[in-house]
């Protein structure tokens, strides 16, 4: 939790300090879960696992083909060769494809650790500014390029349609929104101009209807409940 901004956000690395994916400030080192070290061990384990795995897989099966083939040189006419490559093989086959399949798992535990410390600062965020997100602003608290903050923002968007949406900006930028955490709703009603009658200065009736089906709590129609007790 922050001090700061007493919001759940992970905090982020830049160097030997902290600092809150939330607001920004300074922030103990370890004080949160870190979105530049999340996942990374066991990315880098499952590195290792793969590398010992080829290894293992390669070497282990070229030893068994070295060995079987000099027993059946030694001993011509006789299963020696097999009794001895036979085994060395299965033993490196089978230990180099499970450090394969567990380096695998762990890459993929360690991307999607990754990820959901990176969304858990992205939700942290929009709670905390309490309006729409673009990607650049994603970019800069995540240390993530905009194209890349982009296509997570989009691919939330994508599996979490109730949770994310999307809308344009004023500017033609595009904004990311997060009704559940941010309070905004995403959803903008148009504004309609009132057209004035000449005869009596009121809004014409038919405006005065058009505005009535679109106006929100803050567009209120002027004139409305006068004009309705000339129209009775």
């Amino acid at each position: 939790m922050c001090p700061h901004c007493g919001k759940n956000a992970p905090v982020i690395h830049r160097g030997l300090a902290a600092y809150c994916t939330a607001c920004g400030r300074e922030r103990l080192p370890f004080a949160g879960r870190s979105v530049s070290l999340a996942g990374k061990p066991s990315r880098f384990g499952g590195a290792v696992a793969g590398a010992l795995g080829w290894l293992i897989l390669i070497g282990g099966t070229a030893l068994a083909l070295l060995l079987g083939l000099g027993a059946a040189a030694l001993f011509p006419g006789s299963i020696a060769g097999l009794a001895i490559g036979l085994p060395i093989g299965f033993i490196a086959l089978t230990l180099g494809l499970l450090l394969l399949i567990s380096g695998r798992k762990l890459s993929r535990s360690g991307v999607q650790a990754s990820r959901d410390a990176q969304v858990q600062a992205i939700f942290s965020l929009a709670a905390h500014r309490r309006r729409p997100l673009t990607a650049h602003e994603v970019g800069v608290a995540l240390d993530l390029p905009a194209p890349e903050a982009d296509a997570l923002l989009t691919e939330l968007a994508k599996q979490r349609p109730d949770e994310v949406g999307v809308e344009l900006g004023e500017r033609g930028d595009i904004l990311y929104t997060f009704p559940g955490v941010s309070g905004h709703t995403g959803v903008r009603f148009p504004q309609p101009s009132l057209r004035v009658d000449a005869r009596d200065g009121a809004p014409d009736p038919a405006a005065r209807i058009y505005a009535e089906e679109f106006e929100d709590e803050d567009a209120r129609v002027p004139h409305a409940a006068p004009r309705r007790e000339q129209l009775r």
